[in-house]
């Protein structure tokens, strides 16, 4: 399926799931490294991390407005 015929939701679920795997990939070996850059803090890691960040911050905004409300 292509872009314009995801919903906002689908799209976020899949760079949240891009954003894993690479974490997956990116991991700190036991030298305190990342596995496939060599570099001790890796930049792809940290931006998938911000991107996990990013995607659910909304999510939490909404869910702390119908607590909110219920208030």
């Amino acid at each position: 399926m292509t872009a314009p015929f995801l919903s906002l939701a689908q799209i976020r679920n899949r760079l949240v799931l891009t954003a894993r795997a690479v974490l997956r990939d990116h991991r700190t070996g036991p030298d305190g490294r990342c596995r496939v850059c060599r570099r001790p803090h890796c930049p792809v890691s940290t931006a998938a991390r911000n991107v996990i960040q990013a995607a659910s911050a909304p999510r939490a905004a909404e869910e702390q407005a119908a607590n909110d409300e219920l208030s």
